[in-house]
């Protein structure tokens, strides 16, 4: 695999033309592939760090979508499920207030019948035996999602310990020394 330090050495003015002409296998763009997997790779070792992802369908769908350059501006896009957001930031209860955005209503949640079946995968995938009090695992699933409905969810930021300031510092520096003068970096935040 290619690495930054890969890139930088191979620089020279030919290659320079053509990250300013964005040609295909340029080297910005090169850069921004591995930079996006970083990215990737490192949100996925946090989810793990907060063992976050019982089922591991959230840390599979984390996935760079786009790398674009077009005139002065370059642009990376990773995409993941709706919900990562309520794992990162946490989320409200009715009982007890995490400190959670208020997200409002959410599209393409099914609601109560949904969450249902959710849970169930959740109890599945943690291999969580029926405990003794529980007749059955649909009153155990009932009272599970009544607890979180009323507690909420604390928030495990696997998100904000990646994408940062420090991660704008450290995608700075060699896109800086490629394209040999300062540039400015933007997180944009797509959910507010």
């Amino acid at each position: 695999m290619i690495s930054e330090a890969d890139i930088l050495k191979k620089l020279n003015l030919g290659s320079s033309k053509a990250v300013l002409d964005n040609t295909p296998n340029n080297p910005l763009a090169q850069l921004l592939q591995v930079q996006v997997n970083d990215i990737v790779k490192d949100l996925r070792t946090s989810l793990d760090k907060y063992n976050a992802d019982a089922s591991g369908n959230l840390k599979q769908s984390i996935v760079p979508t786009k790398t674009s350059v077009k005139g002065s501006e370059v642009s990376i896009e990773i995409e993941a499920p709706f919900y990562w957001k309520f794992v990162n930031y946490g989320v409200n209860g009715s009982l007890v207030n995490r400190g959670a955005p208020n997200w409002g209503a959410q599209s393409g949640g099914g609601g109560w019948k949904e969450f249902e079946t959710e849970i169930s995968g959740w109890i599945r995938d943690r291999g969580i035996t029926l405990p003794s009090q529980f007749s059955s695992y649909e009153s155990f699933n009932y009272v599970i999602r009544k607890s979180i409905s009323e507690k909420g969810k604390q928030a495990r930021p696997f998100f904000s310990d990646v994408v940062n300031e420090k991660l704008v510092d450290e995608l700075a520096e060699p896109i800086t020394q490629l394209m040999g003068r300062a540039i400015t970096i933007k997180i944009i935040e797509p959910w507010q």
